[in-house]
């Protein structure tokens, strides 16, 4: 037999991973433009502390969403008639766990045809010109 959908549309999903990715850009940002510029191991810190922060603020959002599933399916269950939700607590974890991973590869792939279709170099300051080829 089929499995059913599990009936979550894709855009509140893609909502919270944008705010999450949006949230960890902003701490970035500002904390790259309130060092040093000059100090490259200062900026390389940033760097790994931006994909810390983007990795931290990404699981917070997705428990987040999982919590307001779960809080919308105990709603469900309590307006059903026979007062059972139409969804496991397994199943939520894997929407909203896979839900994120699909958003974070989608933008992937479309950052790197961006790349391949737009004039300049690909790459960042003179780096491999394989760089399309190999993402």
């Amino acid at each position: 037999a089929p499995q059913p959908e599990l009936g979550v549309p894709l855009s509140p999903r893609a909502f919270f991973w944008l705010v999450s990715l949006l949230l960890a850009s902003l701490i970035w940002f500002v904390s790259v433009h309130l060092s040093d510029r000059e100090d490259a191991k200062l900026q390389y810190g940033l760097l790994v502390f931006g994909a810390a922060v983007s990795v931290l603020l990404q699981e917070a959002f997705r428990f987040a969403y999982f919590k307001l599933l779960k809080k919308a399916d105990e709603g469900l269950a309590t307006i059903s008639e026979d007062g059972r939700s139409p969804i496991s607590l397994r199943q939520m974890a894997y929407v909203s766990g896979l839900s994120f991973g699909i958003i974070s590869g989608v933008f992937s792939v479309i950052n790197i045809l961006a790349d391949s279709i737009g004039p300049g170099i690909v790459g960042i300051h003179g780096d491999s010109p394989y760089y399309f080829i190999t993402s």
